[in-house]
């Protein structure tokens, strides 16, 4: 029963939030939050003169995990030069104790936010016009700050460095 409550308040509030979307209402941004609560905007990530990868993951996502390794070397290996990566965990901020433990149990090179799966589902379907489907899903923007990919599922780090060196050169 609460499983079936729950997933009705967030339908509700993604259909509300669609149509907030649809009439302008709300920033075109994506609200997140830090791992200490406070507010901030995934417009403040991008557009800095880099590309950037947003990995979205979940704490319950098994691919995400192994995924973590490669995209850490990849941020580690590009953060000074020409691109970083934004984790953006989905569990929401009732969730933050298991993702603090999470983030802690599974190191990672590159910060990460927390975002309500809702909002950032809409957000993504905006930006895509595709539904998003599951964890792990990656966002790439180019250094202008411009969506020009997404990747549904499991991210091949030598892909990427081609394309962004397709795109770049």
């Amino acid at each position: 029963m609460f499983v079936l409550l729950k997933f009705h308040k967030n339908l509700f509030r993604m259909l509300f939030l669609s149509v907030l979307l649809a009439c302008g209402s709300v920033h075109a941004g994506m609200e997140l939050h830090e791992l200490d609560g406070n507010v901030v905007d995934l417009d403040d990530y991008k557009g800095d003169g880099k590309w950037l990868l947003v990995m979205l993951w979940s704490t319950t996502c098994h691919i995400c995990e192994a995924q973590k390794p490669s995209i850490s070397r990849f941020h580690t290996e590009h953060k000074d030069i020409d691109a970083h990566v934004l984790g953006i965990a989905l569990d929401g901020m009732d969730s933050i104790d298991a993702i603090k433990q999470n983030i802690a149990t599974h190191e990672t090179s590159f910060p990460s936010l927390v975002g309500d799966i809702v909002i950032v589902a809409s957000h993504y379907q905006g930006m895509t016009q595709e539904s998003l489907r599951g964890t792990p899903t990656y966002l790439l923007f180019d250094p202008e700050g411009e969506l020009v990919g997404n990747n549904p599922g499991p991210l091949r780090i030598e892909a990427l460095e081609q394309f962004m060196a397709r795109k770049s050169g």
